[in-house]
């Protein structure tokens, strides 16, 4: 009795292990946007970059410039700050991190980078917000 109760309790961990294991394609477009939802402004941002046509020095400073404000924002998290004034702080980096970032375009970048702007705000100002449920 207790070897058939050990081997279905090993046939059933295999089971399970190796169905874990398995690759699982998304089924809907929705599902594998749900995972992954934080990475469409990432996108967005390398799209926008691609369009501005930016010198290989602009990218490089953008680069530096991004890493810097990594490390900040990192460093921000970890002095454990009230929601508030982390939010405060974090939109005056934001505001730096953006006033720097114009310096290093030329102004026919900074005219398209408003320009994309602009559109991605209509763009979301006309989007039917979801219905949450309460």
């Amino acid at each position: 009795m207790k070897k058939l109760l050990v081997l279905s309790l090993a046939a059933c961990m295999f089971g399970f292990a190796t169905s874990a294991q398995t690759e699982r394609p998304a089924s809907t477009e929705n599902a594998s946007k749900e995972g992954r939802h934080h990475h469409k402004g990432k996108h967005e941002h390398h799209e926008m970059m691609k369009q501005l046509n930016l010198t290989k020095e602009q990218k490089a400073q953008m680069k530096a410039q991004h890493k810097e404000m990594k490390a900040q924002r990192e460093a921000l998290k970890a002095q454990g700050l009230s929601a508030d004034v982390m939010k405060q702080k974090q939109k005056a980096m934001r505001e730096e991190q953006r006033s720097k970032m114009q310096t290093i375009l030329t102004p026919d970048q900074r005219a398209k980078m408003t320009e994309i702007r602009n559109k991605k705000m209509a763009e979301r100002a006309n989007k039917p917000l979801k219905n949450k449920e309460q």
